[in-house]
């Protein structure tokens, strides 16, 4: 196993149902999200959403690794914000401020800022959303009150908006940014008595326990590392994951994605399960493969198009002559096969050649 993880983007198609509600419209209809594309309306699940249900399947496949970040209440007055606590916690003892990014807002305008390795779409539908509503009553609790002798006899009556389609969404992972963190500081930091302590601001500290090992950098068990170097009048403190949790992290996120993850919106378990889905390596960390996967009816049969298109961009990564493209389809959304020789089809084979196996 080398040090070098290669970038990956990976597209899927799901079938989904109103997975992201919106305001409530006249009272008592519960909305949908939607946009315009290209003069359709189409529903959609926005970004927050879908990284709220991917942290929760991974929360749920490892509560041990994959715990939520602690949360503190910064500013002040009408200022104030809840934002991810840096001082109890960093990349390298929590997965979730490594994966998806924070801000800590400091005095004097200050803040130190992590971008997202992980970039997420919003899901949009592949089919326009023709308004359709449902009604709803809750007509079980009405009969348990009267079995309990109580003359109710209203059941509340709600609507919602409605939507069954196909939505397309993408995730890329920054395998470079994923694992290393950079603060800026004004004071060096002091190891003492088996801790290093880390001046964030006059009234912000970190501690963090471990030893300084023989190349001078503080290391924090086997999770990772921190080591820092001047700059002028400021110091520069770098955060380091260890390449072993790195691999294991990337390896979570990926598997959660391939395999489904974990939704629910009011009150309705939900299915991001890929029907279709293409991985690639690229050297630019972008989601090539997005904007030209669509699908389309022929003879009966959903196809998914577009993935000849989205195979001729010079951003994917190669090993020799081969594509490092995984697709894997299913019965209800098919690919060429004659695409599927240009790619690959064996998962692990895909892990091995982006760096994540050996």
């Amino acid at each position: 196993m080398n040090d070098t993880i290669k970038n990956i983007t990976i597209t899927i198609i799901f079938d989904g149902s109103a997975l992201n509600r919106d305001e409530k419209i006249g009272g008592n209809i519960l909305s949908i999200k939607k946009l315009n594309v290209n003069g359709e309306v189409r529903s959609f699940i926005g970004k927050p959403a879908i990284r709220h249900y991917l942290f929760q399947t991974l929360c749920r496949k490892d509560p041990n690794k994959w715990k939520p970040a602690p949360i503190t209440e910064r500013g002040s007055g009408d200022r104030k914000t809840l934002q991810f606590d840096i001082t109890r916690a960093d990349i390298i003892t929590s997965p979730e401020l490594d994966v998806f990014g924070y801000m800590f807002t400091i005095e004097g305008e200050r803040s130190i800022t992590r971008k997202a390795p992980l970039g997420i779409t919003k899901a949009i539908s592949l089919a326009s959303y023709e308004a359709d509503l449902a009604f709803y009553a809750n007509h079980d609790l009405v009969m348990r009150r009267r079995v309990e002798g109580y003359p109710e006899t209203m059941p509340g009556l709600y609507n919602k908006e409605e939507h069954a389609s196909y939505y397309k969404l993408t995730f890329t992972i920054d395998t470079e940014i994923l694992g290393k963190d950079i603060w800026i500081l004004e004071k060096e930091p002091q190891p003492k008595n088996g801790r290093l302590i880390l001046e964030i601001s006059n009234n912000d500290k970190k501690e963090l326990p471990g030893r300084l090992d023989s190349q001078n950098k503080w290391k924090i068990n086997e999770e990772g590392t921190v080591e820092w170097t001047r700059l002028s009048d400021k110091l520069k403190v770098t955060f380091e994951v260890s390449l072993k949790a790195k691999i294991e992290r990337i390896c979570d996120i990926i598997q959660a994605i391939k395999n489904g993850l974990y939704a629910q919106s009011s009150g309705e378990a939900n299915t991001i399960v890929p029907l279709f889905l293409i991985a690639g390596a690229v050297r630019v960390p972008c989601p090539i493969f997005h904007p030209y996967i669509d699908i389309r009816k022929e003879n009966g049969q959903w196809k998914v198009i577009g993935v000849s298109d989205a195979l001729d961009n010079s951003w994917l990564e190669k090993d020799g002559n081969q594509l490092i493209v995984y697709i894997k389809d299913s019965e209800r959304l098919r690919v060429d096969d004659s695409l599927k020789n240009r790619v690959l089809t064996n998962w692990n084979e895909f892990l091995q050649k982006v760096g994540l196996k050996d």
